[in-house]
């Protein structure tokens, strides 16, 4: 089945490095498109904070894997979940500039 890529409230300065992150949600549409969850879900970078935003599935194809959004080495912000509600909600908090301006002078 093709999904849609997901839709997303980002506010302006994050580039988009790469996208892959659907509409599947293993709650909704079932295991039968496991290929939809991989480690490379989705990537933010915001050029003037320095800031990225990483998101994957791990490890990838599994049901018994986790959405996971961080940096790789010293994550200022993390989270771990299967709702792809909760997923989006955080993706489009960490964008807001009120939000992640508290990093841009660290």
């Amino acid at each position: 089945m093709y999904y849609e890529l997901q839709p997303l409230r980002i506010q302006a300065g994050w580039k988009i490095q790469y996208n892959r992150f659907t509409e599947y949600d293993i709650e909704i549409h079932g295991l039968n498109d496991l290929l939809e969850l991989n480690e490379d879900l989705l990537q933010l970078y915001n050029e003037k904070a320095n800031l990225i935003i990483d998101l994957g599935w791990y490890p990838s194809h599994s049901i018994d894997g986790l959405v996971k959004n961080y940096k790789w080495d010293c994550p200022l912000e993390q989270i771990t979940s299967k709702s792809k509600r909760e997923i989006i909600a955080c993706i489009e908090k960490w964008t807001c500039y009120d939000f992640f301006v508290k990093y841009s002078n660290r």
